[in-house]
């Protein structure tokens, strides 16, 4: 066999392959790896909230059962006391078997007539009060809506207790009766209980901060709450055992990150992945990474560490910065500003941000500016709020102060722009959005406005599809999970609604006003059901489902 032309082949193959060419497939190869694992996390959670959902329905739906189960049983058990009753009278025996019962109530339906030739028919409506007694007594006043359908009559009766009695008292035999089927609960119409609503109540109120409370971060893994304020401090709030707060419970932050000169007015940080970062802005214009530092790793009593938690630190907006979101699966950032341009960022780990903060090199690679479009003469467009489109990774939202909401697409950056108010009426009332929320199961975009509404958009068509009042004063905050949002404003309240119905469940009294402001922040647990505010009176309250 010729061995040495196959050895040469190889080698000219291998001569067509560089290092860089296999460093370069292997990165490809991590990202895609990463892109899947990332959306199995997120089918894993679609997949586990429908199962919650269902598992709530055939829970109700076994209430359900259980209870008309219950009810037919004492609905029996009255039936044979009456039984009893009707044999004593017609036998006049003072103790009757169940087979002196069934042949007296057999006799009594061939011989109706003559049988009910002893007592007078005004003892019938006694009779008929004295059963509803009975079922009062038993908790089945509701099984008969109205009167008691009279016998039919074909002889007129004599000194008798009535055939309206016998009427009473003889039901259809007896059957055996078996549990409903778990497949056909959802069927019965006899009993229309609707499933229980969930409903939100305060768990405890956190108090640390001095001054106004802009922004809440829950992270991923530790049970940790990070809180913004205008005090220029961010406090860590271990949480891990909510469960067993109450309103007593005195609860401190077991940490306190500085470095900001000014309010801090935003703040955000990744969901997926192994690193726990946070990144806050505000009045400065500067956005400084903060490596998120767990409980167990802190010494609340014991001497104060030298070490700077602060890793890196952005300066490119000239002008307050409002608003940062942390893309959902990749590691980029963008920032709202009040110089009018929404920045892309790039972030790093953590270890070559410390490096490249320490040697003075920019710790974060800035990739694209997104500006307004506009025309000679027109306004200027400041950007509020963005947030990322769930549904579609690549585009998101940014709010204006101005009537408009544009959708750019983040590789392209090519704007859709989406006009929800006439050209006749933009002059009439403040439109600005305050806060934006996105749907992680479809394409709805929901935005909070300065005119007290919320409008429902839809991103396929670039429409508004539903307008309403939200709140008494502006609206301030938007949470949005699954089918649920939660609205905060500047009246002080919390509002859950359902999307499908646009109608509020539950209204809650939050935060106390201060200086025309009310709730700043909400922000929900990724895994638990906790939910935080924050507001004008420097209180973070967390609730719970009850």
């Amino acid at each position: 066999m010729n061995t040495g032309s196959f050895g040469s082949k190889n080698l000219s193959e291998l001569k067509n392959y560089t290092w860089a060419g296999v460093v370069s497939f292997l990165n490809e190869q991590c990202k895609s790896t990463e892109m899947e694992k990332t959306q199995w996390l997120v089918e894993k959670k679609q997949y586990t909230e429908r199962i919650a959902q269902l598992e709530g329905e055939l829970q109700a739906s076994e209430a359900v059962n259980k209870d008309l189960v219950r009810r037919v049983k004492m609905l029996e058990f009255s039936l044979r006391q009456e039984r009893i009753k009707y044999a004593k009278l017609t036998g006049g025996h003072h103790r009757v078997n169940s087979d002196v019962i069934s042949t007296i109530l057999s006799r009594g339906e061939k011989n109706s007539d003559s049988v009910g030739q002893n007592l007078p028919k005004r003892r019938t409506r006694a009779h008929r009060q004295l059963l509803s007694k009975y079922l009062q007594e038993l908790g089945l006043e509701d099984i008969f809506t109205g009167d008691l359908p009279p016998r039919q009559i074909h002889h007129r009766p004599s000194k008798s207790y009535g055939s309206n009695l016998q009427a009473l008292v003889e039901l259809p035999a007896e059957t055996e009766i078996s549990p409903i089927q778990k497949s056909d609960t959802l069927k019965i119409n006899l009993i229309e209980e609707k499933p229980a609503k969930k409903s939100w109540e305060m768990k405890i109120a956190l108090k640390s901060h001095m001054d106004v409370v802009r922004s809440l971060h829950f992270a991923q893994k530790e049970g940790i709450l990070a809180s913004a304020s205008e005090d220029c401090l961010i406090k860590l709030w271990d949480i891990s055992q909510y469960e067993t707060f109450n309103e007593n419970t005195q609860c401190e932050s077991y940490f306190s990150l500085r470095g900001h000169k000014k309010p801090i007015l935003t703040m955000t940080g990744n969901i997926i992945g192994e690193e726990q970062l946070l990144y806050s802005a505000g009045e400065e214009g500067i956005i400084r990474v903060w490596e998120l530092l767990p409980p167990k790793d802190v010494n609340a009593y014991g001497p104060s560490q030298d070490k700077n938690y602060c890793v890196g630190v952005w300066e490119s907006h000239s002008e307050a910065v409002w608003d940062l979101k942390h893309h959902p699966v990749d590691g980029l950032v963008l920032s709202a500003s009040a110089d009018g341009i929404v920045k892309l960022w790039k972030t790093v780990d953590t270890t070559t941000s410390i490096e490249n903060w320490k040697s003075g090199k920019v710790s974060a690679n800035l990739l694209r500016n997104f500006t307004y479009p506009r025309t000679d003469g027109e306004n200027f467009h400041i950007p509020t709020c963005t947030a990322w489109l769930i549904t579609e990774l690549n585009s998101f939202v940014v709010g204006y102060t101005t009537p408009y909401l544009n959708i750019f697409d983040k590789q392209t950056g090519k704007p859709s722009i989406i006009r929800f108010v006439k050209e006749n009426d933009a002059h009439d009332k403040i439109y600005q959005i305050n806060c934006i929320a996105t749907s992680n199961s479809s394409n709805m975009v929901v935005c909070g406005h300065e005119d007290k509404h919320l409008r429902f958009f839809d991103v396929n068509s670039c429409s508004c599809v539903k307008d309403l009042v939200g709140h008494t004063d502006s609206v301030s905050s938007l949470w949005m999970s699954g089918n649920y949002l939660v609205s905060g404003g500047h009246d002080g309240s919390l509002r859950f609604w359902d999307v499908r119905t646009y109608q509020c469940l539950q209204e809650i009294p939050a935060h106390r006003k201060k200086y025309d402001e009310g709730v700043l922040c909400i922000s929900q647990h990724p895994s638990f059901n906790l939910m935080a505010s924050a507001g004008a009176d420097s209180l973070v309250k967390l609730y719970n489902i009850i």
